[in-house]
């Protein structure tokens, strides 16, 4: 389309030429003369000189440098959209295909090859399975839903609307619960649920198990990446953002708007108030006040271990004047 049809859609005003033919989008190094980019980190500025793109989207302050750019409240939501205008969701088609198994209700969604539907099961309108999806008996999985392949809902759990799951995700797996005896460990029941809210992405080989009793909850509006834990009985708050490898262990809460960096962990048993960010690699100990910003292992107030962490460069030359003083 014209660049000035893709500003338009997108929010933005044209700096430039605006009837270049725009066929695409792509990064600032492999973007071509019919290709729109994006700016929103000054670290690519360069880049973003030398570029061969036909338009970027910047912030609407940025230099121009000679080149048509179309100037954008926040460039980087601008790609997002204009990634969606250029690659589409494929048109839906509500079918069951043959090799699928389809025991429950599944009226508007589509069953791919040896997808799976058990007895009292509910799929949403508009729901795509993928190829050796297991959706449990008596299971729900809601509206515009799309469950990518080896994806599972596992026995009675719940799934809302607009919710992604990537290959390999698993809801409602066993919690991890055992009671200690002499001649080993007992395996607690889990006789609870996993909950999916609405708007939820559940990363590739993620894994939200279910609880011993009530619910495991993810939030509205959450977004896990790929092997991310969520174990049973907790309770991921709304917009949550769990990056690679952080997990939660369980009958832990957590509020609105928590950010768990690769490899965060936290504790069971604790609150961890909204607005938190939880740096990667840190561990969480303690309940954490809402707003705070949370490093290291164990996780302090984040100005707090960063002066550990310059200190600690400084621990072998200050050892060896300890040992000097005292004679050794």
């Amino acid at each position: 389309m014209k660049l000035a049809e893709l500003a338009s859609r997108l929010g933005g005003a044209v700096d430039g030429d605006p009837e270049i033919e725009i066929t695409g989008v792509a990064g600032l190094e492999e973007a071509g003369a019919g290709d729109v980019s994006f700016l929103s980190n000054r670290r690519y500025a360069a880049l973003f000189r030398d570029s061969k793109a036909g338009a970027v989207l910047v912030s609407r302050h940025e230099a121009a440098h000679g080149k048509t750019v179309v100037r954008c409240d926040d460039p980087y939501l601008a790609f997002a959209r204009a990634l969606e205008i250029f690659h589409p969701r494929p048109a839906f088609r509500a079918e069951v295909d043959p090799r699928a198994v389809a025991l429950g209700k599944v009226d508007g969604a589509r069953l791919m090859p040896f997808a799976y539907v058990g007895q009292g099961a509910a799929v949403g309108e508009g729901t795509l399975l993928q190829p050796f999806v297991y959706v449990g008996a008596g299971a729900r999985v809601g509206r515009d839903c799309v469950l990518m392949a080896g994806s599972v809902v596992m026995d009675g759990c719940v799934v809302g609307d607009r919710v992604m799951l990537n290959p390999g995700a698993v809801v409602g797996g066993e919690g991890f619960g055992f009671v200690p005896t002499r001649e080993g460990l007992v395996k607690i029941p889990q006789a609870g649920r996993a909950v999916v809210q609405d708007d939820v992405e559940i990363g590739a080989n993620s894994c939200v198990d279910r609880a011993a009793m009530g619910d495991t909850v993810v939030g509205r509006g959450t977004k896990t990446d790929n092997l991310v834990q969520v174990g049973h009985a907790a309770e991921i708050g709304p917009h949550n953002v769990m990056v690679a490898y952080a997990g939660v262990a369980g009958s832990t809460r957590t509020g609105t708007g928590v950010t768990l960096a690769a490899r965060a962990t936290v504790l069971g048993h604790l609150d961890v108030g909204s607005g938190v960010t939880v740096g990667a690699m840190s561990m969480v100990t303690d309940d954490v006040p809402s707003g705070e910003k949370r490093s290291g292992i164990p996780a302090m107030e984040h100005r707090e271990w960063l002066r550990v962490a310059t200190l600690l460069k400084e621990l072998p030359g200050l050892f060896k004047r300890v040992k000097k003083l005292e004679g050794g």
